[in-house]
């Protein structure tokens, strides 16, 4: 990136996901970390001493004073929707980026796409395990046809935040699906494009209990049918895991964040585990699948090019998450 112009960034809300990309595109060639919004003066000053020579401030008329090529929101979902139309109207900044999910639902997800539109900026939404070189191989696999025809799939996202937790201190409605499930539902999307939610089977969907997650059957128009079990009380899961088996006419893959393997119908079997995939970065923080899609978004802004997932891309996984909550409406 030697030669061109230097990014200025602005990052809204400091929690875990804030500090950790103000943390990574700080180190990124081309770019400057300019300031940083939190309305917590808690925040503010946690930040202040976390992240030295940064501005840091809790007054969002302050932080607006900075002129940015981007900024990254990275506060609680239910905010994003207010807060990048803000960041639009303003005329902050036309290049965003959002953590996953890109809002609370696809209604508010299809007006940001039009928003963006009219802004004509780099989007990208923090699906962070399109960047997992495992995930990356499996698609790679699939799309150099090494099983066949895809008929089936299984996917999973399991944690055990919740695991023993009586029903009526659970989360509300959605949230497995919609915060710990919308990872394997994007790369789902990813791997096998658009997907349509078959109705609530009895016995299946499991949505008397909707809070602890939801199981639901899925068809392409190509004839794939898939299943999707997503639970954050899944006892045994102290960190989350995202996972699918792919059943095709010539054999089947698994895969999760650490290995792919590609088992033939001859009986053969082939794995690659992530260090087999050239899982390096500059700068490691939390994963390196998030130095990737950093870097990604910052490439794309300077080269005038695009990102994936962006808004448009990601709003399919709202408006899938959406269909799924509809059949928990018992």
């Amino acid at each position: 990136m030697q030669g061109k112009k230097t990014l200025s960034i602005g990052v809204i809300g400091m929690g875990k996901m804030g500090l950790l990309h103000a943390s990574i595109v700080n180190t990124i060639p081309n770019v400057r970390l300019s300031a940083i919004y939190d309305k917590s003066p808690i925040m503010k000053r946690f930040a202040g001493k976390a992240l030295n020579d940064i501005y840091v401030t809790d007054s969002f008329d302050k932080f607006t004073g900075f002129k940015y090529d981007a900024v990254y929101v990275t506060t609680p979902i239910p905010t994003h929707f207010s807060i990048v139309k803000e960041i639009y109207s303003l005329g902050i900044a036309k290049n965003i980026f959002v953590e996953k999910t890109l809002t609370s639902s696809y209604e508010q997800s299809a007006v940001l796409c039009r928003e963006a539109k009219a802004a004509s900026g780099v989007t990208m939404v923090g699906y962070m395990s399109r960047f997992a070189p495992t995930f990356q191989k499996a698609r790679a696999l699939l799309q150099e046809e090494m099983i066949g025809n895809p008929i089936s799939f299984k996917a999973y996202a399991y944690a055990s935040d919740f695991a023993g937790v009586k029903r009526k201190s659970l989360p509300g409605k959605g949230g497995a699906t919609s915060d710990l499930g919308a990872h394997v539902i994007d790369i789902s999307l990813w791997f096998f494009g658009e997907l349509e939610v078959e109705p609530a089977v009895p016995g299946f969907s499991g949505t008397e209990n909707y809070e602890s997650g939801s199981r639901f059957k899925v068809h392409s128009s190509k004839g794939l049918t898939g299943e999707f079990d997503i639970s954050w009380s899944k006892a045994g899961y102290r960190l989350p895991e995202f996972g699918l088996a792919i059943s095709g006419s010539k054999g089947v893959i698994t895969v999760n964040a650490d290995v792919v393997k590609l088992e033939k119908n001859a009986g053969n079997i082939i794995s690659w585990h992530r260090q087999d995939l050239h899982d390096n970065v500059p700068f490691l923080l939390g994963a390196p699948e998030y130095y990737r899609e950093d870097e990604h978004f910052i490439s794309a802004i300077l080269e005038n090019g695009s990102a994936e997932p962006d808004f448009v891309t990601a709003s399919k996984v709202d408006l899938l998450i959406d269909r799924v909550e509809s059949r928990m409406d018992v």
